[in-house]
């Protein structure tokens, strides 16, 4: 008997953790149920006005851009303070990084290699559309919540440096945004702020948008590919779907991953998953885990002529050959072992 994978896997209870800093006011305490529209937490939280990110501007690696601030945090700078320099050159070069405005300094994203400068400060919500119950509220664990959840897994994160030799898990949590299903190559993002938001990008990642993203503020960037090189070098939060390269991703998956735009998402690196936080409903009918018919059959290509590409089966032949018609709209004889079988 067939098995069939399902691409997003039903978590009926899922603790996770919102953050929160001293000074927010968080509306509901432990042991509430949480249910859609509830406020969650008041915050106030400074605009970011400038992000430079070091490396690029000052021609320097992630672990030296540290000995190239001249800021502290949380420091008021005037206009042309100086942010960061390096001393290139043999000693007759500077190069510096200077503050186009006055602002505060914030070095809460120093490690990813950015430096922000921030403006006024705003009130901003988060708002449950999600139902739950707290299970805990302080400022170390933050509103730990259980929740059902969605969850797709990832095939390759980035910063996972970050959590080695570390006892605690690390968690992204934010509002999930999709700029597209991935049909365009993008090299740059249309908002002018994706502050605190996981952000999938759709079917290729370019490394220009990458950055375009996280001076935006997006706290994680997901993507179906991108070239392994800049996936590498890059060092920031990024999660790899499908592969590395020019590679098929299917129109059904990068549809159904968009039209989680809008909910709470984590992205749990313990799992290598990202975790789409909602109310899961039963299906009428119940979808079988064992295969017992394959004409009608979801398939996912394992071949590398079109590796990622689902179909559906439309007949089986002698010796272990099927006939599937692929997305696409074409249609091939493969062999049984090039596919593997899903459920969306």
């Amino acid at each position: 008997m067939i098995i069939k994978r399902r691409i997003f896997e039903k978590y009926n209870e899922y603790r996770f953790s919102i953050p929160y800093r001293l000074g927010d006011k968080v509306l509901v305490q432990e042991g509430d149920s949480i249910k859609n529209g509830d406020i969650l937490i008041e915050s106030n939280n400074s605009q970011r006005k400038h992000s430079f990110f070091v490396p690029d501007q000052l021609g320097c690696s992630l672990k030296e851009v540290a000995d190239t601030l001249d800021c502290n945090d949380g420091e008021f700078v005037n206009s042309g303070g100086t942010l960061a320099q390096k001393i290139t050159g043999g000693g007759l070069l500077v190069k510096k990084i200077v503050a186009p405005s006055s602002g505060i300094v914030d070095l809460s994203r120093i490690d990813s290699g950015y430096i922000d400068l921030l403006g006024e400060e705003n009130m901003s919500e988060i708002v449950s559309n999600f139902s739950g119950v707290v299970e805990k509220n302080n400022l170390v664990d933050g509103l730990l919540v259980n929740s059902s959840a969605l969850a797709l897994d990832l095939l390759s994160l980035s910063d996972e440096f970050d959590i080695k030799g570390k006892t605690e898990e690390k968690k992204i949590v934010g509002e999930f945004v999709s700029l597209s299903e991935g049909k365009d190559l993008r090299l740059h993002s249309t908002e002018e702020s994706y502050h605190d938001k996981i952000v999938f990008v759709g079917k290729y990642l370019h490394i220009d948008l990458l950055h375009d993203l996280f001076r935006k503020g997006a706290a994680f960037v997901l993507t179906y590919s991108m070239n392994y090189e800049d996936f590498r070098r890059q060092g920031l939060p990024v999660g790899i779907i499908g592969g590395f390269g020019e590679i098929h991703s299917s129109s059904y998956l990068l549809s159904k991953i968009s039209s989680m735009s809008g909910k709470l998402a984590v992205i749990d690196y313990s799992e290598s998953q990202i975790f789409f936080i909602q109310d899961v409903k039963e299906p009428l009918v119940k979808s079988n885990t064992f295969l017992t018919n394959l004409n009608g059959a979801t398939v996912r290509s394992l071949l590398l002529s079109n590796y990622g590409m689902v179909g559906e089966i439309q007949s089986f032949e002698d010796e272990g050959y099927i006939s599937v018609e692929w997305e696409n709209g074409s249609s091939s004889m493969v062999d049984i072992g090039g596919v593997e079988f899903v459920t969306f």
